[in-house]
């Protein structure tokens, strides 16, 4: 047996000889003395140890093949997934003003429509009979809530039928918050919304510039009572877009949160980015200042580790180190737009040139359009973070570059950034 190649090892200074192993490949840690890895070096090592490193994927037959195989990794994914996954964008519209829209240029009165509805339960019917047992939709805009009653449609029609199919259904939503209300939660909650990510950016003096109405009245209070009218009966996340000047003050939120009696128990996840500056050819004429363009910027490693520390401090879970699999690269997983055109990214959709079809005609082939595979190449095979990254993200490279043709590379930031999500992970445990 021989150690894995997609395999970090740290030293642990809480115990000087003890050594930290964290596979990529399987998210998996432990803690290990140093006596036990030279005696892995030297082909010493125990049998019960060594069935325990090989569970964990720590151990293999030949790290050499261990590399080939992963140029199959995504075909196994996607022959073993059994769910049916479509964000589908109810509309371009939204009765917020943020000057850091992605979807800046899109935006207007431009809803799903009757005869679109029909065509995507159309779509999703025929998707449904390739082996699968779950179906989730992810209702997106614009914001959501403003299509609430084609919402309510759209569940009502795949209740009965995902039954009938013997197939699970549920729906989350990803919404400003401001339009949730007790009741309207209530009717979504009876048709299988089982969770919603709410985007809060800071304290209310920073969110309510940041997130105002379009009236440019102030929003922060309206999403917090809602949030606390509704967070007994459906799972809510927070997320938050934040500036390299403003980062720090978002302790303050948490704060706040805990005071208000929204702490862990309440809401479920808490999780903060940064802003993203648009493409250069971008038509946007306002916005605020401190955008990035990279994952890999200083103070986004630094504001990350910071951001990290101060949520798990405070009781929330933000995610872990595990293998990230793009939507793009699964199969089963679809952005269907207002008006019936498909992607395969949300921050994608409505672009030029990545739509891949659409619901009456079907998808078509997009290994070029979206650069599938990206990662098949000695460089990223070679990588021992290929796992957490394959490629990183296209929007990025899209922001950067225009298109999607190269890598947005992580090994700067997980060289930064992943032992100290580590041992944060196992000091919050």
């Amino acid at each position: 047996m021989q150690l894995s190649h997609y395999l970090k090892i740290y030293p642990f200074k809480d115990q000087p000889d003890q050594l930290l192993l964290f596979s990529t490949k399987h998210a998996s840690k432990i803690l290990i003395p140093e006596e036990t890895f030279k005696a892995i070096e030297k082909g010493t090592i125990s049998d019960s140890e060594a069935a325990l490193l090989k569970e964990l994927g720590m151990l293999v037959p030949d790290a050499e093949d261990e590399k080939q195989a992963m140029l199959n990794y995504m075909d196994e994914m996607n022959s073993n997934n059994r769910l049916l996954n479509l964000t589908v964008v109810m509309n371009l519209d939204c009765n917020f003003a943020c000057p850091y829209c992605f979807e800046e240029g899109m935006k207007g009165k431009l809803y799903l429509s009757d005869s679109t509805e029909k065509l995507l339960l159309k779509f999703i019917k025929k998707k449904l009979v390739n082996n699968k047992d779950r179906l989730l939709i992810d209702f997106y805009g614009g914001e959501p809530m403003m299509s609430f009653d084609r919402m309510k449609s759209i569940s009502e029609a795949l209740i009965p039928y995902s039954e009938k199919q013997g197939v699970s259904f549920c729906s989350a939503m990803v919404t400003n918050g401001s339009l949730f209300t007790r009741k309207k939660a209530e009717e979504l909650v009876k048709l299988g919304l089982q969770n919603i990510k709410i985007t809060i950016d800071g304290p209310a003096e920073i969110h309510n510039k940041s997130r105002p109405f379009k009236s440019g009245a102030n929003s922060f209070n309206t999403i917090i009572d809602n949030i606390k009218k509704t967070c007994d009966i459906v799972k809510i996340g927070i997320g938050g877009n934040y500036r390299q000047d403003n980062y720090k003050q978002f302790v303050l939120l948490l704060d706040y949160l805990l005071a208000e009696g929204l702490g862990p128990d309440k809401i479920y996840s808490v999780k903060f980015d940064p802003i993203m500056d648009l493409p250069s050819n971008s038509s946007r004429t306002t916005g605020l200042k401190s955008e990035c363009t990279s994952g890999n910027e200083p103070w986004i490693i630094e504001a990350d580790s910071f951001l990290r520390e101060e949520i798990l401090k405070r009781g929330w879970f933000p995610p872990k180190p595990a293998p990230m699999v793009c939507m793009i690269e699964s199969k089963d997983s679809y952005v269907v737009n207002f008006d019936g055109k498909i992607y395969k990214c949300p921050t994608l959709n409505g672009k030029k040139g990545f739509e891949i079809g659409d619901l009456e005609a079907g998808t078509r082939d997009y290994t070029d359009s979206y650069n599938l595979g990206l990662w098949k190449n000695r460089e990223c095979l070679e990588c021992r973070y290929l796992p957490l990254c394959f490629g990183g993200c296209r929007y990025i490279t899209f922001l950067k570059d225009g298109n999607v043709q190269n890598k947005d590379c992580k090994k700067e930031f997980f060289d930064a950034s992943l032992e100290t999500m580590l041992l944060q992970d196992i000091k919050y445990s």
